[in-house]
Formats: C-alpha cells, structure tokens, sequence
C-alpha cells in the first residue's frame, strides 16, 4: 500500500536525491513538513510529488554559493580574493576527491574549475555538466585556449581562458556574471547580487515579510543598537521592490521602496557592509532618508541568510552622524546577524512559517493533564 506520509528518507528516495539535500529542503519550506509528538519530520506524500511536477521556475536547491577547484597552490589566493561584488559565497578547493564533498548538501549556483583541460578535471567537469542534479548550475571552465559554450551543453556552460593572476581570473568571471544579470535585469537603480531571483524566491519561501512580530528577533535587534550604540538598528527583509522591517529600533514605519535600502549594499557583498559617511557616497548621497526628518548619515549592516546561504535581507544598524565601527563592534554585528540566521533556521524547522499544517487525523500529544 503507497503510503501518504513520508519520512525524510523516503522523501529522498522518491525526489532522488541524498538525505541531506531533502533536509535542506525541508528547513528552506521548499518542503512542507510537520514533527510528530516524538520529535521526528513527516512530509506528505502529495508535497514531494508537487515539488517534482513543479514549474521550473527558480528553485532552491540551489545554494547560494560558487564552489572553486582551484590550480595547484591557487586555492589560498582565490579564497582571499573571493567574487566581490557579485553576492555569492565562496567555497575553495584544489582537491577534486574534496570538490565532491562540497558539492553534496547542495548544488551550487556557480561552479569553477581550473585547468579543465587535465585529463582528470576534464572528466569531471563533463560528469557533472551531465548530471542533471546540477542543470541550473553555471559551470565555468577554465582552460588554456579556447572560450565559449562547451559544445551541446546549453548557456550554464561555459569555457573561459585561464588567467594566471588569480585577481583578474575573479574580475573577468564578475564580469560575465554581471553580463548575464544585465541581460535579465528590469533597469533598477540600485546594485543586485548576481543570485537575485533565487534570492527573491528565497524572500518567498520564508513567509517572514507581512509576519507578525517576534519577540526573540526584536531582543537582537535591540542588542545591536545598544552593542553599537546605534540610535536605529533594524532586521530587514528585502523583496523585489519593498525593503520590509521585522523587528525595528529607533524608527517608525513599517517598510520604505527598496530605491532608499543601504542594504541592497550588503546584498550585493553578501558579508558585512559599512559605509561611514552616507553624504559622501556617490551612490546614495541624493538618497531621501539623508534629508529631515530622517538625517541619515551612517550605515552598517550584516547579511541574514537563510539554511542555503540566500541573503533575505540584513541586521543593520544606522546613525545620524558620520562614524567609523570599532573591530569588535564589527564582531558583534556580524555575530548577531549569524544569530538572527540560526533563528530563522530553527523557525523554519519547527514549523512556525511553514505553510502546511498537520494533515487530518492527526492528533498532536497533549501536554500536562
């Protein structure tokens, strides 16, 4: 007899995919689940079958990552210089035996290999670009001579010239990262991470924006203020159009147009953003907030991420005076942030934002007598 509620496992079985990747799911929402009184995750049957007949609009199985396999002794040099300005975290390798451990919690949205040429590089680049597991991936090739498609592999194939300067290696690959966002980009005014539909969608999925308040999300929020002494600090949520504040201090409203958001900064950096002196920053010197009533002038603010490494949005703090963050000011934002994520990780695994309730017939334990 088919069973209608699945455990983990046989979610996994069914989606093909490995354990790990469907408890990903799970925690992102992708998967709606449920706890039996025993403490173990149920998932309907009906949920994994939605999720495979699905449109195939972004999903999110994708992390929010760029996985590098480095050239013999590049690995520490590309792990300093990282993708800047193009939203991705990075992971860094010069092991192929090792690339494959990074690769299985989930597949990345940008995957780099050097010297893809070698005989054994090769044949891994053209295992996984046949691997339908990593079919959104954008694979980037790099190679001696020879750049364009990888022939019948489709456009997230890609061959590019290896450079030996590991720095401009990453800026012609932010490059053409920024390339094919500027194919698909709606002339918006401000910076987007390169990852940003799977980032919006990622926004989607949490349920946060329009949530009600949360007591344990505004006790961080306060204690960044006061870390910092920060006269505003907010946790903000940031949808295609709409910068959305969870929890707030210090300013009244609930959202503002994403056009006025410092944090599309941090979005772009994926990693701590601090911008000293707003009224000298070219790019938000004629921002409104710098005007009465708001008088904006300081701005800094850490990413908050979801279990796959979207960044939804970010805990930042913001000051009427030009002012610089102490080092362990910086510790502490940061800190906080990877809280508010944690908190948001174990929202979403105790089913608090989930969509899907417990199905009929169910009854849950009750407590006391």
């Amino acid at each position: 007899m088919m069973k209608d509620i699945l455990t983990t496992a046989d979610a996994a079985e069914l989606l093909g995919v490995s354990v790990r990747t469907a408890q990903l799911w799970v925690e992102s929402g992708q998967l709606p689940s449920w706890k039996t009184p025993g403490g173990h995750r149920r998932i309907p049957r009906q949920a994994v079958l939605d999720l495979i007949e699905e449109p195939a609009r972004v999903p999110l199985d994708l992390g929010a990552n760029a996985v590098v396999l480095a050239g013999q002794g590049r690995g520490a040099e590309w792990g300093k210089v990282g993708l800047p300005g193009s939203g991705l975290l990075i992971d860094v390798t010069e092991d192929a035996d090792a690339l494959r451990t990074l690769l299985e919690p989930a597949p990345p949205t940008l995957l780099i290999v050097e010297n893809a040429e070698d005989g054994e590089r090769k044949a891994l680049v053209a295992a996984i670009s046949g691997d339908p597991r990593y079919r959104q991936t954008l694979i980037l090739a790099m190679i001696g001579k020879g750049v364009g498609s990888m022939a019948g592999q489709g456009e997230n194939r890609v061959k590019m010239q290896m450079l030996s300067d590991v720095s401009a290696m990453s800026a012609a690959v932010v490059d053409l990262l920024r390339a094919r966002l500027r194919d698909t980009d709606d002339g918006s005014s401000f910076g987007l991470p390169w990852n940003e539909d799977a980032r919006l969608e990622a926004v989607r999925r949490s349920a946060l924006v329009g949530s009600s308040a949360d007591s344990r999300f505004d006790r961080l929020v306060r204690l960044a203020a006061y870390v910092t002494r920060a006269p505003i600090a907010m946790f903000t949520l940031i949808t295609k159009d709409q910068q959305w504040f969870k929890s707030r201090v210090g300013f009244d409203g609930e959202s503002t147009s994403r056009d006025w958001a410092f944090c599309n900064e941090t979005l772009v950096a994926n990693e701590l953003t601090v911008i000293e002196d707003l009224s000298r920053d070219e790019t938000y010197k004629s921002n409104p907030t710098l005007d009465e009533p708001y008088g904006f002038r300081f701005y800094a603010g850490a990413p908050v991420r979801d279990p796959l490494g979207f960044a939804l949005g970010s805990i930042c703090i913001i000051d009427v005076v030009p002012r610089s963050l102490k080092h362990e000011e910086r510790d502490a934002l940061i800190t906080i942030a990877e809280a508010i994520s944690n908190l948001l990780r174990l929202t979403l695994l105790e089913g608090k934002q989930d969509k899907a309730k417990s199905p009929p017939g169910v009854m849950l334990a009750r407590q006391g007598g």
